[in-house]
């Protein structure tokens, strides 16, 4: 028995799916009141039989924040994949982002010793890895520091990391993944949905900085090889294409059937564009940028895959491919 948190988000709905197909048996955490449809809709989009796989998951309802429910959760369970967090730089939701993603966390591995489970995936973030030197990538073992252009969701990743070290040096055997920019179907409004909606209705600008996306397909299929394959303790970067922003809305602008954008947003109107979303949402409403939004925007970085690509043996798709599945979703998701 596999036990999956976050079931219903990005990562969380193609690892389930991937566990299924390959025959596991298969449980599934849900908060109260959240909408599991999705993940048949994505299920029925990425297989042809997406439908009967959805009903053999096993769903229950536990909150990270509710101890005992994890832990019932976990009885018979060999292997956990910890996808549950909160993702958000709305500067309101810092508050919830430590309590969601260090405590939450926490939680889960408290659980997971308490039931006996063989091992832990935790899914983290390339948030949490270091600036590389000038001209080198980012890898796994590059320092993080907290300046002050670290985000609240940053450093609650980088916290909930050390939760896993805890439950490490407690007995846990625990492994980690850092996936970058995840691009795959999911709900709408939510992740990275949110950026592909906005620019598939057409943008003329993009930003200077650069970036690095992974398809959701290779990020489940990554996490169970390395939930055999990781070392304890190992974190594991998940990166399937270092781009520029610009090539990164062009693709998504060109699977839409909108003209590719042209023109760069220069940075100071990303930094007084924040401030008046800031404004804007003062009394309520979502900001389309904020400050650490705009710094990410900005800034240039990539990240080396090379040690899950050399550990596992596989390969990941291009960005290409896995825009124009997300767009393909779009166009058929009702």
């Amino acid at each position: 028995m596999d036990l999956v948190t976050g079931g219903t988000g990005i990562v969380g709905s193609h690892l389930l799916l991937h566990l299924v197909a390959a025959g596991r048996e298969v449980r599934a955490t849900r908060r109260p009141g959240s909408d599991v449809e999705v993940v048949r809709r994505v299920f029925a989009h990425q297989h042809a039989d997406g439908n009967a796989l959805f009903e053999r998951i096993q769903w229950v309802e536990a909150d990270l924040l509710d101890p005992i429910a994890l832990e019932q959760a976990m009885q018979g369970v060999q292997h956990v994949y910890h996808c549950a967090a909160l993702v958000s730089f709305d500067p309101r939701d810092d508050e919830a982002l430590f309590t969601q993603n260090i405590t939450g966390t926490a939680n889960v591995v408290n659980a997971a010793l308490a039931a006996g489970v063989k091992r832990l995936m935790h899914v983290s973030s390339t948030a949490t890895i270091g600036k590389a030197l000038p001209g080198e990538m980012a890898n796994e073992e590059s320092e993080w520091q907290r300046d002050k252009h670290t985000s609240p969701y940053a450093a609650s990743k980088y916290e909930a990391e050390l939760e896993v070290q805890r439950g490490i040096a407690e007995g846990l055997d625990a492994v980690m993944v850092n996936p970058c920019i995840v691009l795959g179907p999911g709900i709408p409004g939510r992740s990275s949905m949110t950026m592909v909606e906005r620019i598939r209705r057409g943008t003329r600008f993009f930003p200077p900085g650069t970036n690095a996306v992974v398809d959701a397909r290779d990020v489940a299929a990554f996490m169970v090889a390395l939930m055999e394959k990781g070392a304890t303790g190992g974190r594991h970067l998940l990166v399937g294409e270092n781009v520029s922003y610009q090539k990164l809305f062009s693709l998504i602008a060109e699977a839409s059937g909108k003209p590719a954008p042209q023109r760069t947003i220069a940075p100071w109107v990303l930094e007084l564009g924040w401030r008046l979303e800031r404004l804007r949402t003062l009394f309520g409403g979502k900001p389309f940028v904020t400050r650490h939004t705009v710094h990410s925007a900005i800034i240039k970085r990539s990240y080396d895959a090379s040690k899950a690509k050399r550990i596992t043996g596989m390969d990941f798709r291009s960005a290409k491919e896995a825009v124009e599945n997300v767009v393909r979703y779009l166009g058929t998701a009702r």
